[in-house]
């Protein structure tokens, strides 16, 4: 079959055929006032795969929102993965909150899987650890489905998220915190990236707009199950502090400086007592900005988290 189509400039005639990229004619008419864009075939599109189930509870699923990037000229490519934990205050989740701010990082050749944990008012810590375990497992034993290297795997949260993201990281080569759905697969990672984390519940004025702060009703508290003020120690036991001797990659942490929500002090101590164990740790004070916010999605900021993922498997790859 023959398609004609007119023009202003003359008649193109075109066959109806199932074409291949290679052999499709390429548009070559001069049209006046038209101009162009050049596609190399190298640009990274995103696709997003929308609540891919990856734990069954008597509490219901757990699902991941999945960012996959892909690349024309090579659609067979692997990608570093980013397991991304969001803040809630370790409540209930939206889902889809992180999704639109985690394609900027998906746009520099990521897959990221957000995940959902169980939430406080279902499961106590460690559960949320468990659960972030359990979905780099996941996205590790389906790395081929995703196009995901199963050899670099990176950490990541926000808030409470980064409290779940830094245990999680901090213990992945323990037996601490965890509870397999597939002991035959190592949720380690080859870095940890903690945004304004609140990774001190037992700090008296670690939550600065938090009234009830440290009671069983605080969302702290929810997450333990228990008057903080009561059982400091028991406390600690949620607190990332308390496995800066384990064994685990570097450790990069951001935190506004007047944020009102997990005051800043929290990244502080953390990093303070990284350096004093001896670890790979980066902290840098965002000047100004509150508790989350595009302050930590501008370009600069998705640059730094690039720079830190390939230093981190770079380190990887050297202790091999």
């Amino acid at each position: 079959m023959i398609f004609q189509q007119r023009n202003g400039v003359g008649e193109m005639k075109i066959e109806v055929k199932p074409y291949t990229y290679e052999n499709m004619p390429d548009y070559s008419d001069v049209i006046e006032g038209a101009k162009e864009i050049c596609a190399n075939g190298d640009e990274v599109n995103v696709d997003y795969i929308c609540d891919v189930v990856y734990e069954h509870h008597l509490t219901g699923d757990l699902h991941l929102q999945i960012l996959q990037p892909s690349v024309f000229n090579d659609p067979d490519r692997v990608f570093p993965c980013v397991i991304y934990v969001q803040g809630s205050a370790w409540k209930e989740q939206k889902r889809f909150r992180s999704v639109s701010r985690l394609g900027k990082l998906a746009e520099k050749g990521y897959v990221v899987a957000i995940v959902e944990y169980r939430h406080s008012g279902i499961a106590h810590h460690p559960a949320q650890v468990i659960d972030a375990k359990n979905a780099i497992r996941f996205m590790k034993k389906h790395a081929e489905e995703y196009h995901a290297d199963v050899h670099r795997f990176i950490l990541m949260g926000s808030s409470s998220g980064g409290q779940v993201a830094c245990l999680a990281g901090m213990t992945a080569k323990s037996h601490l915190l965890d509870e397999p759905n597939d002991a035959s697969i190592t949720p380690e990672v080859a870095g940890i990236i903690d945004l304004y984390g609140a990774v001190d519940i037992t700090l008296s004025y670690g939550f600065p707009t938090t009234l009830n702060h440290q009671t069983a009703e605080s969302p702290e508290g929810m997450l333990v199950g228990y008057d903080i003020r009561e059982h400091l120690e028991e406390a600690k036991g949620a607190c990332a502090v308390s496995y800066v001797n384990e064994d685990f990659p570097p450790v990069l942490i951001l935190h506004g400086s007047k944020d009102r929500s997990v005051f800043c002090e929290q990244s502080a101590q953390l990093y303070q007592a990284l350096k004093k164990a001896g670890k790979d740790a980066a902290f840098y004070i965002v000047r100004h900005a509150d508790h989350g916010g595009g302050a930590f999605w501008t370009e600069e900021a998705i640059q730094l988290y690039h720079s830190f993922i390939q230093y981190c498997f770079e380190k990887q790859s050297g202790n091999r």
